[in-house]
């Protein structure tokens, strides 16, 4: 993540933070102009922490230290990003201020996470799947809850560009198809928070098959992460009510739709002329393409 969005990633980060580290991360949240020249001692003692914990926060975040922490604190007060801060969500708002805040929330995650993805890894993502498909490799689908509605779209999307993918429902069924991965495979896995445990055994079965990992998570998700070869990250901010992952589903779609494109503009003309063929098909059969 770039540094000038220091505050949003201490929000994304907050679901991964221990119940110390949160009092730290909140306290920032919610004075972040008084931190930017507290000392160690003074901002462990109003959290209610030790300089220890203090430390350990800052080095979550990917700093070498608390000092390094309070120069981007102090930049990122500089240029304004506190402006992008969304509102909180009130029990008694009409239908049309929860729309607009909803619709502030996701604006202001789509722009952070701009920052957390690496162009680098997205391009490489998309080589994976692209040179798996080329090579006949399987390409293995998974994610638990509101995420296999993620996957019903890339797996459409990668049915346009003709590649074919492989997901089960039934876990048990997912859990037995994931030990027929081989080397060089792909094991694509959408989480938010990687909460789900039956991710990690998926994840552990896959690494053991020397299958190549792509995640797409929520930044801050380190530990579902380690045994990935590429790890996309989203910067999730959710309303304060935290009633379901609203945005979550937004971005990873968006991570869907670059990863469709980049794909697509390595042979555009191929792609160009397979939709023109498709589009002729069902209007004569009397049907429109969705």
């Amino acid at each position: 993540m770039k540094n000038s969005d220091l505050l949003l990633r201490i929000e994304s980060s907050m679901p991964f933070l221990s119940k110390s580290e949160k009092k730290v991360g909140e306290y920032i949240l919610n004075n972040p102009k008084k931190v930017a020249h507290m000392s160690t001692q003074s901002l462990s003692t109003a959290c209610q922490v030790s300089e220890p914990t203090l430390i350990r926060f800052t080095r979550k975040l990917g700093f070498n230290g608390y000092r390094e922490f309070k120069l981007q604190l102090s930049a990122n007060l500089v240029s304004k990003q506190l402006e992008n801060t969304p509102v909180r969500v009130d029990i008694n708002d009409s239908a049309q201020e929860i729309y607009e805040k909803l619709t502030a929330f996701t604006i202001a995650s789509l722009k952070s996470t701009v920052n957390t993805i690496d162009g680098n890894d997205l391009e490489t993502a998309a080589n994976y799947i692209y040179l798996a498909s080329q090579k006949k490799h399987q390409i293995f689908l998974s994610g638990m809850g509101a995420s296999t509605v993620l996957i019903k779209e890339f797996q459409i999307k990668m049915m346009r560009l003709n590649i074919q993918t492989v997901f089960y429902e039934d876990i048990h069924l997912r859990l037995e198809a994931c030990t027929n991965l081989k080397k060089d495979d792909l094991f694509i896995c959408f989480t938010t928070l990687g909460s789900s445990k039956e991710n990690y055994e998926l994840i552990d079965i896959a690494h053991s098959r020397n299958a190549k990992i792509i995640i797409i998570t929520q930044y801050g998700n380190s530990k579902t992460s380690e045994k990935a070869d590429i790890t996309l990250y989203t910067s999730v901010i959710e309303n304060n009510l935290r009633l379901a992952s609203q945005t979550s589903i937004v971005l990873q779609s968006m991570i869907i739709d670059t990863i469709f494109l980049i794909i697509a503009l390595k042979d555009y003309k191929t792609i160009s002329k397979d939709v023109q063929e498709t589009k002729e098909l069902f209007h004569r059969l009397g049907h429109t393409v969705i």
